[in-house]
């Protein structure tokens, strides 16, 4: 009995540091996780919202999912600036130093775009079409707030392309 407690042990902590080895990335590695996360909000959740809260559907049940989707990658997308990613790091990235240098401000920012997504899929929840309606300029508002829009545009924490 000892020895198979043991063992499941031995095979936990291999199989937990294997986990935390797989994480050890390099800062392109990074980078590119960041960049594809990004790539991905609009047409994966972003992009059907936007349908609902613009009128050209009225299916709000998808509004709280993609909602919902969207926070869990905004929540990982905010672990993905660790020191060293930068320009001077990787010359790929957009991303301005100001991510780093002033951090506080970066986290609040992706805080109210989270906050923002988390709003309209309750709206959604709550079967109030013209709610989700009104939360949706917010939400355009605070992804704005960090690079301005369109890829051609800077923004706070975004160099142009």
């Amino acid at each position: 009995m000892i020895r198979i407690v043991s063992a499941l042990a031995l095979a936990g902590t291999v199989a937990a540091l294997s986990g935390a080895l797989s994480w050890a990335q390099t800062p392109a590695d990074t980078v590119k996780a960041r960049q594809e996360l990004m790539g991905q909000l609009w047409p994966n959740y972003y992009r059907d919202i936007s349908q609902v809260a613009r009128g050209n559907s009225t299916d709000i049940a998808v509004v709280a999912t993609k909602a919902a989707g969207a926070v869990d990658a905004l929540k990982k997308f905010a672990t993905l600036f660790p020191p060293g990613t930068g320009r001077d790091a990787v010359p790929t990235t957009r991303t301005k130093p100001d991510a780093w240098t002033d951090r506080a401000a970066f986290d609040k920012a992706n805080n109210d775009l989270i906050a923002a997504t988390a709003a309209i899929g309750d709206a959604a929840k709550s079967g109030n079409l013209e709610a989700v309606k009104a939360a949706w300029p917010k939400v355009a508002e605070t992804c704005g707030a960090c690079h301005g829009g369109a890829k051609k545009a800077g923004g706070k924490f975004r160099f142009e392309e």
